[in-house]
This record gives C-alpha cells, structure tokens and sequence, in this order.
C-alpha cells in the first residue's frame, strides 16, 4: 500500500498555519508501520488541487487530502475532485441531520442556517462517508474510477481531522496494508548530530535492511531507525542503548523538558527557575509536560536588575562590578532562587539574547547558566549564536541538559 498526503490551504503556503495536519497523520502512520510516500501542500485552487492529485496518483493508491470541505469560498476541494471524477453531487440525509445538531448546539434556534454550511450535506455520489462528531464537514472516500486507488478527504481543522482520522481512517488502512515498515525513536542528549551519526555507523553496517534518520533540535538528537524486520530493530536497539547509555531519553519522554521532570519525579525532588535573558521560556516548556506539577514550584522571570536584587538576593555590589550577564550573578541567581523556594534543583539563565546589546567582550549569544542541585552549584559559560529566539531555545534547552546531567552525575538515580 502507497500513501501520499495532500494538504490543501492558501494559510498554510502563507506560513500563517502550521501543519498540525501532517504531522498527526505522519506520527500515526509511522507508529502502524506505515510510511507515506510523500506530501505535497497546494493553495485553494481548483488546477493546484488538480496537478497534485493527478501526481499522487502517479505514485500511491490511497490519496489522503486535508481542508477545503467547508463553507467558505476558498473551500474547493470536494467540489473539484468530484467534478474531475465524474461524479455528481447528492445531498446525504445523515450529514444534512448533523449539520442542524451542531448548528443548533453552537447557536441554538435563533439563527437561520446559511445555504453554504448546508452545502456541506452534499457530497459525490457512491461516495464512502465520513461522520464528523467534531464540525459539519463530513469526511468522504472516494474511488477513483477504472482504478482500485481511493482518495480520502478529510475537513482541515485539526480539531475535526485528528479524531476522525485516527478513529475511522487509520484502522481502514491498517486492513489494506500488505507489508508494514516499522520505525523506532530515540532521542538523544549532549551529543550532536554528526557524533551521533559517527556512532552510529557500526551499526548500520551490522544490521539489514535497516535505515537510519536524524533530526537535530535545540537540546537534543532523534534518531529514526526504520525496517521491514520488526528483530532487525530489536537487536539494533541494544547497540544503540550501550552505545548511547545516559544521554539516551527514556523511551516515553518526548522531551528534554519531560526526560528532566521524570528524572525530578524518580528523585522525589522539586524544581524551580529564574530567567532573564529566555523570559521564561525554561518555565514554559516544563510546565508544557503533563504531571510537572508534581516536581515544578514556580519561577522568576528576573528581567530589570532591581527584580534580580529584590526578589533573588543578587548584591549590587555584584552587579556594579561584574554586570547582570556574568557567572557571579549566575550563580547568586540561582542560589538564592534555591533558598527562597526551598527546591531540590534550580537553574538561573542570563545572557545576551541580541539582536543588538552586544559589546566585544560580551557578545550577543553569551550567555551564563547556573545550575542547583541538592545543595551543589555549578555556573556554565555558554557561546550561542543565531536568532535572538534561536539564542533563547538553545540557552533553555542548555540549562535542562546541564540540570538533567548534574542529576545523572549525583549516583543516586540512573536513567
């Protein structure tokens, strides 16, 4: 079976949206063992529509397209295929009842229904349909006549796509599928891309078929190994766990920020921070991981000089004489952050985050992280460069890395 995805929607060529779309369908499939051949994302319009699909035809068997089965103009998909394929246009008595449901549930009796939200009762005839419990489009599988190909359309709002994909289209898929390909990921820390790919390299000469990916974000490697042979990545995963060892995550953490809270959880210890340069941004991603309010305090953004004496206990004297961006203050932040909250753990981060701010001997991109653990201090020079929200990720990413080796390193917990 061959998969190719179409993604349909002027605000995503615009980068006014992000494809959330492709990644659900991407990260499901590959977790049923199913790889798309490709993706192609196409602006509303009825010959874009058309190039592309023609081209996935080319290719694949099972064509899944998102968006364009709504009620505004721009939403040309249903009609464009259907009228491609020959097919007419009937109105579905079940889509037609569920229209009025929501309508009535999202504004009651008052208002009129606009011709245009009934339209989307309309759909090919012979067409397979899709029930949305979530909107008014239906979803629609269509056969692609003098072909066993089929085309799968599915509404665009990822609130309406992701259940109706992962509960009527995936388990559909999964009974046409012949020859799975399963793909298992591991997601490293501390170690770059290249030395990852280096270690790597036994590996992929011991084991067939086997395929290796890499992808390198702020704080961590994923490595993506893909095979046809389920004993093939079994035996493949031992080498990568001895090769690896610590700076592997947990096999349920998708995160640096979710590998640091687990590893707060299995310590029984509680975290908190102080920000100035990334605002924050430390904060957010662990407050992002479900159950971080079993570990996570509270944190200080400690911005001005004035919030890093008051509320932190730097000295004036440190900031007269060594400045807001240097290790003293690093670690007077981080040390009375551990004293007023009273944690287990604590990081302080100041820096430079630029554009502009820079000078000679404190460059954009400096930046200072102090690291508390269990009564130890430790404060890191960090050299950071790219975009000033670049800077930041990397500088937050940094302090959950040194915090998360500091933890390791201690002996009493092993990950």
């Amino acid at each position: 079976m061959k998969i190719a995805i179409l993604c349909i929607g002027d605000e995503i060529l615009k980068g006014s949206t992000i494809n959330t779309n492709l990644a659900h369908m991407g990260k499901s499939l590959m977790k049923a063992g199913i790889i798309p051949r490709f993706s192609l994302e196409v602006p509303d319009e009825p010959s874009a529509i058309l190039d592309a699909l023609k081209l996935a035809l080319e290719h694949a068997d099972f064509v899944i397209t998102s968006g364009g089965l709504g009620p505004t103009a721009d939403d040309m998909t249903k009609e464009t295929i259907a009228r491609h394929f020959g097919y007419r246009l009937e109105e579905d008595s079940v889509s037609m009842a569920n229209i009025h449901r929501f309508w009535k549930m999202r504004h009651g009796q008052q208002r009129e229904i606009p011709s245009r939200v009934l339209n989307q009762a309309l759909v090919p005839a012979g067409a397979e349909i899709l029930e949305n419990r979530n909107g008014t489009a239906p979803g629609l599988i269509l056969n692609v006549p003098d072909s066993n190909a089929k085309v799968i359309m599915l509404p665009g709002p990822p609130g309406e796509l992701e259940p109706m994909f992962d509960e009527s289209v995936l388990p559909m898929l999964l009974e046409e599928v012949k020859t799975a390909t399963y793909t298992a990921i591991y997601r490293i820390a501390g170690i770059g891309e290249s030395e990852v790919e280096d270690r790597m390299l036994s590996v992929i000469s011991r084991y067939h078929p086997l395929q290796v990916a890499y992808c390198a974000s702020p704080g961590m490697v994923r490595l993506f190994l893909t095979s046809s042979d389920t004993s093939v990545l079994a035996d493949a995963a031992v080498d990568v766990k001895q090769i690896f060892g610590n700076a592997l995550f947990h096999e349920k953490s998708e995160s640096l920020a979710a590998d640091t809270v687990r590893l707060l959880k299995r310590e029984h210890a509680t975290f908190a921070t102080a920000e100035s340069c990334t605002g924050g941004l430390v904060a957010k991603e662990i407050t992002d991981v479900s159950g971080a309010s079993d570990v996570f305090l509270g944190g200080v953004v400690a911005y001005a000089n004035e919030v890093k004496q008051n509320l932190l206990g730097v000295k004036a004297e440190t900031l007269e004489e060594y400045g807001a961006v240097s290790e003293e203050t690093a670690e007077e932040m981080v040390r009375g952050l551990a004293a007023k909250f009273g944690c287990d753990a604590a990081v302080s981060l100041t820096g430079i985050a630029g554009p502009g701010g820079g000078s000679l001997e404190k460059p954009v991109g400096l930046v200072y992280a102090g690291i508390y653990w269990r009564g130890k201090v430790t404060v890191h020079e960090l050299h950071l460069r790219r975009s000033r929200s670049q800077i930041r990720e990397r500088a937050a990413a940094s302090a959950l890395y040194l915090l998360r080796e500091m933890i390791l390193n201690d002996g009493s917990e092993k990950a």
